[in-house]
């Protein structure tokens, strides 16, 4: 059992790392997108923003790095059955119907939003990317951090 512990551990640490990374990665580019259209292109926000998007795409790189060495453990020790239990499949539920939620919220905000402010769509599509991965991923990494301490302390 310890070995799924390890694994789940692997699992929700690189879900971590991928929501962090896609966030600054794609947050990075929208940030490009709003300086762009606004006009406010500049040195200092210029290097920042460069900055974050490849400290963001290195991290997302390495993640989907991590999700293979992941996977080839999980298909070593023929632990998949064990790690996608039933509280696994209930929080992925639950984490799905939340990005959903969100999702929906955000693309109202945006429509009410463009009754007031000017903004391309390239900006729209790219806030709405950003919600409807990170919200999922973030939700479960969170989820799963609940069940952790329990389990450390029945041992």
């Amino acid at each position: 059992m310890d070995t799924i512990n390890k694994l789940i551990r692997q699992r929700d640490r690189t879900l971590g790392l991928a929501a962090l990374s896609f966030l600054l990665w794609q947050g990075a580019q929208l940030a490009q997108d709003i300086v762009r259209d606004q006009g406010w292109s500049g040195e200092p926000q210029d290097l920042i923003i460069q900055i974050t998007l490849l400290v963001g795409a290195v991290g997302w790189a390495v993640a989907s790095f991590l999700f293979l060495l992941y996977a080839s453990k999980v298909s070593r020790t023929k632990s998949q059955s064990v790690i996608q239990d039933e509280l696994f499949c209930h929080n992925q539920r639950i984490a799905i119907r939340t990005g959903f939620m969100v999702l929906i919220g955000a693309i109202s905000l945006l429509l009410a939003a463009d009754l007031l402010i000017d903004f391309s769509a390239t900006i729209a599509i790219r806030a709405l990317l950003i919600i409807g991965i990170f919200t999922p991923l973030a939700t479960f990494v969170l989820l799963g951090r609940g069940g952790d301490g329990d389990e450390e302390e029945a041992a």
